[in-house]
């Protein structure tokens, strides 16, 4: 026989409530992801001038300091469906729980019932 597994409403729930969030942290993150490849640009001359190389580790910083802000970006969208991904088994492990001890009631009831029976034939 196969064995169903059945989630409860509660779960249900939370998963869609939660869903758009999922969807909208994974978004940002392939955005950011995204562009930041796009940065890319074809590699300019070498400089010739003091003031030209200046001018070019200015640049090559700001874009070290973009890339950080990016990367510190990334690091919150993954901490934050870390924390959404910990919410949801959170709420599947009270699910089963529940589900366990409704399954415990039900074989306690069907044994009561039983054990009834065969007591009520027996008269």
């Amino acid at each position: 026989m196969a064995k169903k597994n059945i989630m409860g409403l509660g779960t249900i729930n939370t998963i869609l409530n939660t869903a758009p969030i999922v969807i909208q942290g994974a978004t940002s993150l392939i955005k950011l992801i995204r562009d930041q490849g796009n940065d890319n640009k074809p590699e300019e001359e070498i400089p010739e001038t003091i003031k030209g190389i200046k001018d070019e580790v200015e640049r090559l910083h700001q874009r070290l300091d973009t890339n950080d802000e990016s990367n510190v970006e990334q690091i919150k969208l993954i901490e934050e469906l870390a924390r959404q991904n910990e919410s949801l088994a959170g709420q599947l492990k009270k699910t089963i729980t529940h589900q366990n001890r409704i399954t415990i009631v039900a074989i306690i009831a069907a044994l009561l019932s039983i054990i009834c029976l065969v007591d009520f034939i027996s008269l």
